[in-house]
């Protein structure tokens, strides 16, 4: 009778460490870190710990509601801001790519949410469990713009009105002709104009390095621009180097 029961448990066992073992499959990571805007890999000081990629799995699956994770494993980045992971992971449960330990001096690092929100509604970091994944992550750069207004229009009797609405990072502090209290900043005919404020942003035209996913903020201007009568609401878009104060160009 004893030996009966024992049999009955260890086949228990087996079943159940079998049905675990048919629900993980074999998956490979591997990517690099760059500097969003460029193609270059992220800057590193040799006086601190190099930057840890972390491989998180969604811990509150039913309908994918709610923000429940946890580290599942993690790795340091080499000299080329290259990392890699092999792992066990199970199908139909969600896993996401985080970093940590950036620079904080010259890079934008985002927290464990801001990670989540990425994977949860887009996909630039979201782990396929089963595949080859190769994931570059872009990320932002502290960056200074000062923007410089140019309008195209080349009729010689140019009386375009570009009134700016959205934009620029900061509370404008400035003493420029085009600014007045109740119309904010504008333009009238033909003008290039440098502005006299320096704006902090980040790197790049998109947050993220990628014009597709949900989750996405982009560098673009909105305005409204009156020509030859007619007005329209204007979004111009742009790009912003790394790391230092750069004159952007706005062209409508």
């Amino acid at each position: 009778m004893k030996k009966i029961v024992i049999m009955i448990v260890i086949l228990g066992m087996a079943l159940s460490y079998s049905c675990k073992k048919d629900r993980e499959v074999s998956t490979n990571i591997s990517g690099q870190l760059r500097t969003n805007g460029t193609e270059d890999p992220i800057k590193m000081s040799v006086e601190l710990q190099r930057p840890t990629v972390i491989l998180y799995e969604r811990t509150d699956q039913v309908g994918y509601t709610g923000s429940g994770y946890r580290e599942f494993a993690k790795t340091t980045v080499d000299e080329n801001g290259r990392f890699s992971f092999q792992e066990d992971l199970k199908n139909n449960e969600l896993y996401f790519l985080g970093v940590e330990n950036l620079d904080t001096t010259i890079y934008w690092e985002l927290d464990h949410s801001g990670w989540w929100n990425m994977a949860y509604n887009g996909d630039m970091n979201v782990i396929d469990p089963g595949k080859d994944n190769s994931k570059i992550l872009y990320i932002s750069a502290k960056s200074w713009i000062r923007p410089r207004f140019n309008n195209t229009n080349t009729d010689v009797n140019n009386q375009d009105y570009f009134k700016y609405i959205y934009g620029l990072s900061t509370i404008f502090k400035i003493v420029d002709p085009n600014y007045n209290p109740i119309n904010g900043i504008h333009f009238t005919g033909t003008v290039d104009t440098l502005l006299g404020t320096i704006h902090k942003t980040w790197s790049g035209q998109y947050a993220t390095g990628y014009a597709d996913g949900i989750w996405q903020r982009y560098h673009h201007i909105e305005g409204k621009l009156t020509r030859n009568g007619i007005t329209r609401d204007t979004n111009i878009f742009y790009n912003v180097p790394p790391f230092d104060t750069t004159i952007v160009e706005i062209r409508y």
